[in-house]
């Protein structure tokens, strides 16, 4: 896969790949797997003292445990040599995607601060920080992105279009859209763009069950490339019910997946869960360092959750919980 501009310029880390899986393993056994404690715990900061997430999170209270990822993510990506990075490419920008898309809301806004914060140790191209950081307004800084972007990927034109004839909200759809699009476009090792189609059911579930929810006129705006046809995913939106096209993905409890949105996310990153371990079984490099890479999100994802939450039922926090 080519890196399309989105990713750093790092110099090649020449440890072989099997190096870095077996350093992998030995940080992921250092885990914990007692949620249900960390739940209950009075003092969840002190709960984590022992955990490779606690500096992060004395040092920037809640919001560490991302800055935690993205350093982690960092970590990772010089870690690997050059064919390892362009295996792993389209997982990087995902996550960067969503770093994109923040920072674009926060520039909507006029929110400067919150996007160096958002950039610390992001894995985005030098160029592409630059333009979130410049004196530019906000119109102009589109444009200027969409000119670097589109240098490399033809996917990304139009961007500032949309924003400037839809808003900010169908701007964050179209960057998540044209992700999907150009990486699923680019040859890539089987397990990582299965990966992406479940990712993309991921989304369009999501995506599905708000505009049912919320009663939306619109059509959701659905992504291309999932194991769940767009078509079926329309005529559920039509009916009104997601019930059935979620049985497709053969979720725990679909019933009870499906009553909210909350209980649906977390079904869907379970599922995901579920088979990226699967897949690690299997012992493959690239499975080994995909099912590490998933489980520092999740974890990341969980204790965000629980920091968030403290003043809400455990059973509520329990819930929305990817064990």
């Amino acid at each position: 896969m080519v890196n399309h501009g989105l990713l750093k310029t790092l110099n090649e880390c020449e440890y072989p790949a099997e190096f870095l899986v077996a350093r992998l393993l030995g940080k992921k056994g250092a885990l914990f797997n007692n949620w249900d404690s960390l739940i209950a715990s009075s003092n969840v900061l002190e709960s984590l003292q022992n955990t490779p997430f606690s500096p992060y999170l004395k040092k920037y209270a809640a919001p560490g445990i991302w800055r935690f990822l993205r350093n982690e993510h960092l970590w990772v990506y010089k870690s690997m040599n050059n064919k390892l990075r362009n295996h792993f490419e389209s997982y990087f920008v995902y996550h960067e995607i969503r770093t994109l898309i923040v920072c674009l809301r926060y520039l909507s806004g006029n929110e400067i601060d919150r996007v160096l914060q958002e950039l610390h140790n992001s894995l985005l191209h030098n160029d592409i920080q630059n333009i979130l950081t410049s004196n530019l307004d906000f119109v102009a800084k589109l444009q200027a992105l969409e000119y670097y972007l589109c240098s490399h990927s033809v996917f990304f034109k139009g961007l500032h279009e949309r924003y400037e004839k839809k808003g900010i909200t169908a701007l964050e759809v179209f960057v998540r859209d044209r992700f999907f699009a150009s990486a699923l476009a680019q040859k890539q090792p089987s397990l990582l763009k299965t990966f992406l189609h479940h990712l993309v059911d991921f989304h369009n579930c999501i995506f599905l069950a708000k505009a049912i929810r919320w009663q939306i006129e619109i059509e959701p705006a659905l992504i291309n490339g999932g194991t769940l046809p767009v078509e079926r995913l329309k005529g559920a939106y039509l009916r009104k019910n997601p019930y059935p096209v979620l049985q497709l993905l053969r979720l725990q409890d679909s019933d009870a997946a499906a009553s909210s949105i909350q209980k649906l996310e977390t079904a869907l990153l379970k599922r995901i869960s579920r088979i990226l371990k699967n897949w690690s079984f299997q012992r493959t490099e690239v499975g080994d360092i995909l099912f590490y890479l998933w489980e520092q999100y999740r974890y990341s994802r969980n204790i965000s959750i629980i920091l968030n939450t403290i003043f809400l039922d455990n059973e509520l926090v329990r819930e929305r919980i990817v064990a």
